[in-house]
């Protein structure tokens, strides 16, 4: 059966036994600055997600199956899904969240308005939310503004970063419970493991830089 890209969660982040995620948002700006002091920036592109994990050791079977999927992957051409590790759901629970939908948008697609949530749950600021628009794509964002839904399980606009991208409209189902974007591997961003000898039974040593693929 060939390989289907993104690899699934299952298939490939839920393998990953970590012991350090580093995830950050990257933004690509150029900067500029007159005599005077003062400093101007614009943004070329997109932010993108970023992620450097390291890998807990593991026996050497665990680790083969985990080099033939990167393997799988032709380079940093394939893609996956990845939720971080450390972030274990939104800070006020998991529960209820199955059909959660953008019911507003700003004019600058800088704040999301929410449906369909529990009858009183709480936003956290730092809470993250993903959304699957157009073939294949994925956006990965966090709120920068906390708020408590309402009797019918609304909320109204909230900050959220990076942008949304233009594609994606009200209606459009969110998901708040696991999080997650796709990505790619860029070059030189998997270190191996190593195998111990004389037994060579544990492989340890290893890590991967992780770049959202848009």
């Amino acid at each position: 059966m060939p390989l289907t890209y993104p690899y699934p969660l299952a298939d490939f982040c839920d393998r990953l036994s970590t012991t350090r995620v580093v995830m950050v948002l990257r933004r690509h700006e150029e900067q500029s600055g007159g005599g005077d002091g003062r400093f101007w920036a614009a943004e070329l592109a997109p932010p993108l997600w970023s992620a450097e994990v390291s890998l807990a050791n593991c026996p050497a079977p665990l680790a083969r199956e985990l080099e033939a999927m990167i393997d799988g992957l032709n380079g940093s051409s394939g893609t996956f899904l990845f939720a971080d590790p450390s972030y274990r759901g939104p800070a006020a629970g998991s529960t209820g969240l199955g059909s959660v939908t953008i019911s507003a948008i700003s004019a600058d697609r800088g704040a999301i308005a929410l449906a369909g949530l529990p009858a009183g749950f709480v936003v956290t600021v730092g809470d993250f939310l993903s959304i699957n628009y157009g073939p294949g794509r994925v956006y990965f964002g966090r709120f920068a503004e906390g708020a408590v839904a309402n009797g019918s399980g609304a909320i109204a606009q909230r900050e959220i970063r990076p942008y949304l991208p233009m594609t994606i409209t009200t209606g459009a189902a969110v998901e708040l419970a696991r999080p997650r974007f796709k990505a790619s591997i860029p070059p030189g961003g998997y270190k191996p493991f190593d195998y111990d000898l004389p037994h060579g039974e544990i492989a340890t040593g290893a890590s991967l830089s992780i770049l959202q693929k848009p």
